[in-house]
């Protein structure tokens, strides 16, 4: 427990209120409970018969189509000075969803998303919802992980002016996944409660851009991930949200307690009064391995922003994320090679709206970049985002 003595709380929280695993054990691996597994299977089962039974109780009625989206261009530059250079740029992304009733009272959505990066049914979504809940599958979508990055003028997560990147912990919308949400209103305190699973995370599938690390490379066929997510809005401004995830795969015979599992927890919070916001989380994460090789992360953020007016904000960030590591000397000791590094990310952000278009700057320092003693990276943006 000691090298998470700063997420405690967290994996308390969502062990011993939600279930989602054990305690960690004091040789820095999480033990996890092999009936919680089971239990996960046997709900990710009965989601599955709940979606397909609400596909084939009732025709549909005649739906809706909408198309919405937006593109940004972005100036970087990177670096002190020219040498470093420098990148323009264009991203887009283009909605199409339909959406419906079914003669029971059911609704049903269909959403693809097209961008730069799309391939078939790549980022897209079909939702049954119900009396009960709603359930769908997501290809590449429906993310369910405690957002780290609150605030921020430009956007919550303004992930490409950051020059390096982040280990925060498994999301479920890097795969093709299933997804139960509990109904709005059962909850007090303004509570939501979603669940998924993803049946196979097969090295061939798209990975989450928060899960980059190499380590992540070597799932392999059969492994599966399963999340919970919880959210509260107790008072007027304020919104916590918190995140677990743990894979599994059970022919594993390699990494820590013979088996090759991964464990992450994300807690969040935000709170706007005024025209001030303030934002805090943290999390920790433990990827899977396949080698004698351990790595576990801390993750800090906070952060503030300012809204001038309707038109102009301001905010500060900080970001930081302690990156753990151990080279076992033989399967099973517990000594070895411990090394941590720490990555701090700096940025300042100034965002002008007027109708649908938004102009940005953006200004990024970090030191030990990439998890790399030593390394500093600086980032320069200019940005014009457009939405319809």
């Amino acid at each position: 427990m000691q090298h998470l003595a700063k997420n405690k709380l967290i994996y308390y929280v969502f062990n011993e209120k939600f279930g989602v695993w054990d305690n960690l054990s004091s040789n820095c691996n999480y033990n996890l409970n092999n009936n919680k597994g089971n239990n996960m299977t046997k709900i990710s089962k009965l989601l599955v018969g709940i979606l397909f039974s609400a596909l084939v109780m009732a025709p549909s009625y005649a739906g809706e189509m909408a198309v919405s989206g937006g593109a940004t261009a972005t100036y970087v530059t990177n670096g002190d000075d020219e040498s470093a250079g420098k990148n323009l740029g264009i991203s887009n992304e283009l909605d199409f969803t339909a959406s419906g009733e079914l003669d029971n009272g059911y609704t049903w959505k269909y959403q693809v998303q097209l961008d730069g990066t799309s391939t078939a049914n790549d980022d897209t979504r079909l939702e049954i919802g119900t009396d009960q809940g709603t359930v769908g599958i997501y290809v590449s979508e429906g993310g369910m992980s405690a957002e780290l990055h609150g605030v921020g003028a430009l956007g919550p997560g303004f992930d490409y002016v950051s020059p390096s990147t982040f280990s925060t912990g498994y999301d479920v919308d890097g795969y093709s996944n299933l997804q139960y949400h509990l109904p709005s209103g059962l909850l007090p305190l303004g509570g939501s409660l979603k669940v998924g699973f993803v049946p196979n995370m097969s090295a061939t599938t798209l990975l989450s851009a928060k899960e980059s690390d190499s380590t992540l490379t070597s799932q392999a066929t059969g492994r599966k991930l399963e999340m919970v997510s919880v959210g509260l809005a107790p008072i007027d401004g304020l919104s916590i949200k918190g995140s677990a995830a743990q894979t599994s795969d059970e022919t594993g015979t390699s990494g820590p307690n013979g088996k090759e599992t991964g464990v992450s927890a994300n807690l969040s919070a935000k709170y706007t009064i005024g025209q001030v916001s303030v934002g805090y989380a943290e999390g920790g994460y433990q990827p899977a391995v396949a080698s004698g090789e351990i790595a576990y992360y801390e993750n800090q953020f906070y952060g503030i922003q300012f809204d001038v007016n309707d038109a102009i904000s301001v905010s500060y960030n900080v970001d930081k994320s302690d990156k753990n590591q151990r080279v076992k000397v033989a399967a099973g000791s517990t000594t070895g090679t411990k090394t941590s590094t720490e990555m701090e990310q700096k940025s300042i952000q100034l965002a002008y709206t007027t109708g649908g278009a938004t102009i940005g700057i953006a200004q990024v320092e970090v030191d030990n970049a990439d998890y790399s003693a030593g390394k500093t990276e600086t980032q320069s943006v200019v940005s014009l985002a457009i939405s319809f």
